[in-house]
Order: C-alpha cells, then structure tokens, then sequence
C-alpha cells in the first residue's frame, strides 16, 4: 500500500480537445452518476449508508462511453478504477479517475479537458480527497478538496464549508451509488446522494423507476431504469427529462443515458469496457 501524494496521479497529455456546453453537461451527469432529487413527500426513501459487502468493480476496470447526437458522434467520457490501493490519512483508498473529450468535428467550437482523480476510503464508501484539473478554452484550474470527517468539513478551494451526512465528491457518488443494492429495491425508490461541487453541497440523489430491455452496439440488456433530476442551472433544467439504464446484474453499470437538448436528444452509450468483476449476465443477445 502506497502513501497518496497529494497531486494528480498524473497530468493530462496531447492537444486540449474540444466540447461543446451541451455535450459537456452530458459528460459532467455521467460523471455524477445516479442522481435525482425530489418534492413528492409519498417517496420510499432508502438509507444513503446501507451498503453491499462486495463492490461491484475491481481494480483495473474501464468503463467507455460515446457521447452523441443521434448517429453523430460528439466526444466520449471515461471511467477508470486505478489498479493500486492508497493510503489517504491512514485509510485503504481506491482511486477513481474520470475524464472526457470530444470528436474532432467539435474543436473548433470549444475545447474543453477535465480530469478527475478522486479517492474513496474502501471501507464505508465516503470521499476523502479529489482532484479535478479542468482545461477549457483559455479557462484553467487544478481543484483540490478535502473530506475531514474529524472536524466534520470539506475544505475546497473557496473556503471550508460544513459536511452533510454522506456527502460525496461527484465522481465518487458513481461508484458510490453503484455499491448500492438498488436490484433489490421496488420501483419508486429514492435514494438522496449529497454531493460537494464547485464549493457547494448540492442535495440530489435518484430515483427507480422499473425493469426495461434496451439495446445498444453492445447488445441487448436487461436494465433498471432511473431518472435523474439534476440542479438548474448546473446541468439541465426541468424535471424527470434524463433517463439512465443499468445493467441489471452485479455489475451496475450504466449502458447508456439520455436527455432532450433545444433540438433532439443528447446520448452516452457504453462503447466498450475492460477488467468487470462480474460476467455481463444481464446482456439476453
């Protein structure tokens, strides 16, 4: 087990690629992952800690996905588990990295490369530091927060800020939410997923909404359906308009999510994936 440093795993390389805000949005949801939020006071709320023994992700894994208007390719996001084990304060820590980039087509509209290496403790699932280093355009910037659960604060880079219970960093709420057993949950479950972005806590989560086959380059899969309803502003405005399908096996992976744009809808579709835990039992053809 290795001391984490406290810097990126590594720095981005090559050209800055390019994205533009819609597509962009797409790849900060995924990023997210399975959130939603919502009024409806009749809701099942599920306990944000309740947690299966197993993770559903090994070290190694590499999760791939277009991002596109339809036929149209724009970009593709990302997701890795980093294949060492950390020690962060004295904690075993997994490292997650995300990051995104887009088809040439769109470089000459706006570039655009983020980074994230996030760390999560291996035993509850909670976040501890994470860093985000963020390329776009002329726009520049290396993030760094802290998860101090001794004072019961996240220290980001305007200020420190008091912790919500479970709060995640967003991409750690990805994974996070994937270690839930949500194949186990009824439909019309709710599960509140806190998360610190851009030194605010923003108070989201997700909701299930049923069991649905859809089919993808990939195949066909048996999936959970979830929709998410993320801040306006932030990402997309309006409720119930993003939808999101995962795999409905040990794995919990998202095959693809999509949402309406002004014109049409905006897709991200698992393209291809390496190292699973667990066979991809959920794909019938």
């Amino acid at each position: 087990m290795e001391e984490r440093p406290l810097r990126l795993i590594s720095q981005p390389n090559g050209k800055p690629f390019a994205i533009f805000a819609t597509v962009r949005k797409i790849i900060w949801v995924v990023w997210v992952g399975l959130l939603w939020a919502s009024s409806d006071s009749t809701r099942k709320v599920f306990s944000p800690r309740v947690l299966k023994k197993e993770v559903p992700f090994q070290p190694g894994e590499k999760l791939v996905y277009r991002v596109h208007y339809g036929w149209l390719t724009a970009g593709e996001a990302v997701f890795e588990v980093y294949p060492k084990l950390y020690l962060v304060n004295g904690l075993i820590a997994y490292v997650f990295r995300g990051s995104g980039k887009t088809a040439s087509a769109f470089e000459w509209f706006y570039k655009v490369r983020d980074y994230m290496d996030t760390y999560v403790d291996t035993a509850q699932m909670r976040s501890l530091l994470y860093y985000r280093y963020v390329n776009e355009g002329d726009f520049h910037f290396v993030d760094t927060v802290y998860f101090d659960y001794e004072r019961m604060e996240v220290r980001g880079r305007k200020g420190t800020f008091p912790m919500t219970d479970g709060v995640m960093d967003m991409l750690g709420a990805f994974y996070y939410a994937r270690r839930l057993d949500i194949r186990s949950m009824p439909d019309g479950t709710v599960v509140p997923i806190p998360v610190f972005l851009d030194d605010k806590i923003y108070d989201l989560g997700m909701k299930i909404l049923g069991r649905e086959k859809i089919k993808t380059d990939l195949g066909t899969f048996r999936c959970i359906k979830i929709t998410p309803l993320v801040v306006a502003d932030r990402v997309f405005r309006g409720e119930a308009e993003m939808i999101m399908w995962v795999t409905d096996d040990e794995n919990l992976i998202p095959v693809k999510i999509t949402s309406p744009v002004i014109v049409g809808s905006v897709s991200a579709t698992l393209m291809r994936y390496e190292n699973l835990k667990y066979p991809l039992s959920s794909r019938i053809k």
